[in-house]
């Protein structure tokens, strides 16, 4: 008895026995062939699909010449897998859907397979989820992907997967709005296609598929169309070569007189593949010319030369002339690259491997990205030397995401902010560096669904930590807004710090809430800024409180890739290091009313609760006021804190951020003023009309200090106009050094002007 996969074969080599014949004597229209023998095709691949997978999650979908019912005699059949979700069982199913149709016994073999269009390709799992689907075409999915995915058709499996899967398609292939940069990748598409493909057809040789005005020119145009204005009107949205050319003529999309040219050159190319493929079952689609062959194929081949070359000047007509390689003498010309030692770095990026999936179109991909590179380094007057530097390393750790040059070539805002970046800062060049996946959701922006596994969390959160510097720092380098910044910044540091917490607490059920000082309490946080805080407890701790408050710090400060989440500063707890790790709430109270210092009020002035609500604590104690002895106290701490060194300090020296920080807040203390806001600005505004110019001079100060850390390789606050990175501060504000350096002078002189008048510090006690 003959066993299934032998049945299967035996189907196979009759139909194709058939269909092989009437191409070899014309017996039957082109277009009939391939319809026969894709509908066989499809039967055979259900067939075997049902006795692999009879009960999985999974669907069976066609794409290439099959998708369009339009499969050639000896083609591989290009087949997609999708199932539901991630599934061992299925695996066993797949090597025995292979074997049957690969393997070759006395009765033939029943398809090649071609697995590769699957997301990710020959890196990808063979039989991938929905989920990854959608996320690979969402994120990663090239022109070339939309263009195939016109033709994909589901063959069988899941009825509910298969609608999710073509709506997604349908989606990823045609857009609403027409994309003219579609045009510009198949452009470059065809160049490769050209200069790897195209010296096969040679003198008494002609490449069918591959060639000039082939059938993959009359396919990559057919496509294009339908791709460009599909998304807007429906009806071509067709998988049929003939079918998609007669409604684009209809729609006035393309000449009656050329779709009835295309339509039929296309299927002259398909009768001489069909019948050169018929001979011996081979892959084959070069004819030659030279040969002896029946008569049909003669009077094919007499006008072959003037039909392709015709089709050639259509296509050119829609795409235009394909794009040409610049050399490397051409690209350092006109990026300006003159030193040696410039170049010489040029050519070690140039020189570092890039895995690919097609290693030609990348490395084209990667070269135009590189010449625009400088170019535009060059336009924005960044670092190039430090840029170079970056550049190779930040390409060293992508190497395995090749497709991503592609990416940036055709998203130019996106480019524009990396030169930005490793041209204008350290800071934020180094995360990418460290971490260049972090690119992906740089460009597409993270969602926070976070992970149930606690290990898997942190990681989730540090990333989120780090994407929140690159967004937020990004958009600073260019608009130099402070508010968004520290609000984004923050806002970033709260998310975190609540998830965490409460994801402990499900460990460890506690009523722990945490309160913040500082510029986390201000809601003014800043690059590389530590996290001030307390745990306060409403009742007496009980052990877990304890553990939760260990634990969270731990996994806080802990270190994972790129860094630790944050550092932590809880110096500010009553008794200091000394203190409590948890206070309970009216203990705190009792502390900030009878006990505290007049240094420890002021610091709580920028208390705020993070994650829930709670008193405030403030305006439990401000009518304590400031003694004289208190305020020739702070005076003393201000004398002390104020920076001798003969560099200006941005925070340390008379008249900087922390002068203006603390003068404000010993004001608030010293009069007694209620308060309902935690920023700083907030407490220079209750100091009245005299201090709006330490409010415009404190952001200033702040504005820039925090593009200091983006520009300097190491966290400074000192202004020193003959580092290095003080240049590239000025550069950055776009204004010169000397012209920096005495704004800064002059703002902390008028500072410590107005100071002397409304700083009760300062004042004779």
């Amino acid at each position: 008895m003959t066993n299934f996969d032998d049945q299967l074969r035996i189907e196979r080599k009759g139909i194709w026995s058939q269909c092989a014949e009437a191409a070899k004597t014309n017996s039957d229209d082109p277009k009939n062939i391939c319809l026969t023998w894709s509908k066989a095709a499809d039967s055979l691949l259900e067939k075997a699909f049902q006795h692999c997978f009879p009960s999985e999650k999974i669907a069976l979908f066609a794409l290439g010449k099959l998708g369009s019912s339009e499969l050639n005699l000896s083609s591989d059949v290009d087949i997609l897998l999708i199932s539901l979700e991630e599934s061992t069982s299925a695996l066993g199913g797949l090597r025995k859907f292979q074997k049957i149709l690969t393997e070759r016994t006395a009765h033939g073999f029943v398809f090649r397979v071609d697995f590769d269009l699957r997301p990710g390709g020959k890196q990808g799992p063979l039989i991938p989820t929905l989920e990854q689907f959608r996320d690979y075409y969402g994120n990663y999915g090239e022109t070339w992907e939309r263009l195939a995915f016109v033709r994909l058709r589901p063959l069988c499996g899941d009825a509910n997967l298969i609608q999710a899967v073509m709506d997604f398609a349908h989606k990823f292939s045609f857009r609403r709005h027409l994309d003219f940069t579609l045009l510009e990748d198949l452009k470059t598409l065809r160049s490769k296609i050209q200069s790897h493909y195209w010296g096969r057809t040679q003198e008494n040789v002609v490449d069918l598929k591959l060639g000039v005005g082939g059938i993959r020119d009359v396919e990559l145009f057919t496509h294009a169309l339908q791709v460009v204005h599909g998304g807007k009107d429906p009806s071509l949205q067709v998988r049929g070569t003939t079918d998609a050319l007669g409604l684009l003529a209809d729609r006035k999309l393309l000449p009656e007189d050329e779709a009835r040219f295309l339509t039929q050159h296309y299927w002259n190319l398909r009768c001489l593949e069909n019948y050169v493929q018929a001979l011996d079952d081979q892959q084959t689609h070069l004819i030659r010319t030279n040969e002896t062959h029946p008569q049909f194929v003669i009077d094919l081949l007499k006008d072959l030369s003037a039909q392709m070359k015709r089709c050639d000047q259509t296509v050119k007509s829609l795409l235009g002339e394909a794009p040409q390689e610049v050399s490397l003498e051409e690209q350092l010309q006109e990026t300006g690259l003159g030193s040696e030692e410039l170049q010489d770095l040029w050519n070690e990026i140039l020189d570092q491997e890039v895995l690919s999936r097609n290693r030609g179109r990348d490395e084209l991909a990667r070269k135009s990205f590189l010449h625009e590179f400088l170019i535009l380094l060059k336009e924005q007057g960044g670092d190039s030397h430090r840029a170079l530097l970056l550049l190779k390393d930040f390409i060293h750790g992508t190497r395995a995401k090749a497709t991503f040059f592609a990416m940036l070539l055709r998203e130019k805002p996106l480019m524009r902010k990396l030169a930005w970046l490793f041209g204008h800062s350290p800071y934020l060049s180094r995360i990418l560096c460290n971490r260049p996946e972090l690119l992906d959701s740089f460009v597409y922006r993270a969602q926070d669904k976070f992970s149930e596994d606690m290990g898997q969390l942190l990681e989730e959160l540090a990333e989120k930590k780090l994407l929140a510097e690159l967004i937020t720092g990004s958009q600073f380098l260019e608009n130099k807004e402070l508010e968004p910044l520290v609000k984004n910044l923050t806002s970033t540091a709260d998310g975190i710090a609540e998830t965490l917490l409460n994801e402990i607490k499900k460990e460890y059920p506690s009523s722990l809430q945490i309160l913040a000082l500082g510029k986390w309490g201000g809601s003014e946080l800043g690059f590389r800024s530590d996290l001030d805080f307390i745990f306060v407890i409403p009742n007496e701790p009980v052990d877990n409180d304890f553990k939760v408050a260990k634990r969270f710090i731990t996994r806080l400060t802990e270190p994972h890739r790129g860094g630790n989440i944050f550092s932590i500063d809880m110096r500010l707890r009553p008794s200091g290091k000394a203190g409590p790790l948890v206070m309970p709430l009216d203990d705190l109270r009792e502390y900030l009313r009878n006990e505290s210092q007049a240094w420890e009020r002021q610091a709580y002035l920028k208390a705020r609760w993070i994650g829930s609500k709670g008193p405030n604590l403030v305006n439990e104690y401000i009518q304590k006021g400031l003694s004289q002895n208190e305020l020739s106290e702070l005076d003393r701490i201000r004398q002390e804190l104020v920076s001798k060194s003969p560099l200006l300090n941005l925070k340390y020296s008379e008249g900087g951020l922390i002068d203006l920080e603390l003068a404000s807040q010993a004001f608030v203390l010293d009069k007694k003023i209620a308060v309902h806001k935690t920023e700083t600005s907030e407490f220079l505004s209750l100091m009245g009309a005299e201090a709006t110019p330490l409010k415009e001079s404190y952001d200033r100060l702040r504005q820039i200090e925090q593009m200091l850390q983006l520009v300097a390789s190491e966290s400074s606050s000192e202004v020193n106009p003959n580092h290095e990175s003080f240049h590239a501060l000025a550069l950055a504000l776009h204004t010169s050094s000397t012209k920096l350096f005495d704004e800064i002078r002059e703002l902390f002189g008028r500072n410590i002007a107005i100071l002397k008048a409304l700083d009760p510090r300062r004042k004779p006690h």
